[in-house]
Parts: C-alpha cells; structure tokens; sequence
C-alpha cells in the first residue's frame, strides 16, 4: 500500500485517490460516460481522479473514503413451536387427454 501524505488529506495516496474506494464514485448508466462523480456532479470516461488531475493538475481532494457496512445479524426463521408432521397428500395420476383441458 503506498504511503498517505498528509498534506492532502487523510485517505488520499500520493499516486492519488482510489475512486473505487470513494464516497462518491458512481457508475453512470452512460456507456459512452461509465464513470461519475457525485460530488462534482460530472461523469466521464476515465475516472473522476484522473480527469481532475488532467484537467487541475492536482490531486482530487474530495475523495472521503467507503465506511463499511454494519454486518446483518439473521434472525431465526424456524417456529418457535413445531406442528406435528402432516402426511403428505399423493396427486392422481393425469392421463395424456386430462392435461390438455382447460
């Protein structure tokens, strides 16, 4: 992992930020814009960090790294009370002439 400068920021790399890993990187529905910047709102076709670089020169400085996600805890589904085993119920047997009417 590449040393953190901290004249930029927390979180920020000095090859520049991972947008994958920012708040705020989307992907667009655009095929010919795949990427997005939400907070900048502008979509483009490399990502959002690189074409801040090419078009400011300096790094993104909006970058504000994913929190994770709380981890799901799951419930028990089965009834707290079992109900007796019920015979399964046998289908009859259908003819060829039976599955054909309506």
């Amino acid at each position: 992992m590449p040393d953190k400068t901290p004249e930029l920021g927390v979180g920020v790399y000095v090859s520049g930020p991972n947008c994958w890993k920012c708040h705020h990187f989307a992907v667009s529905w655009d095929h010919t814009k795949p990427y997005a910047c939400r907070l900048m709102g502008f979509k483009s076709r490399v990502l959002p960090a690189m074409e801040v670089l090419r078009t400011d020169g300096t790094a993104c400085l909006g970058f504000t790294e994913k929190q994770n996600r709380p981890k799901i805890k799951l419930v028990d589904a089965s009834p707290a009370t079992k109900e007796p085993n019920k015979p399964e119920r046998t289908r009859r047997k259908l003819t060829s002439t039976q599955m054909w009417e309506a």
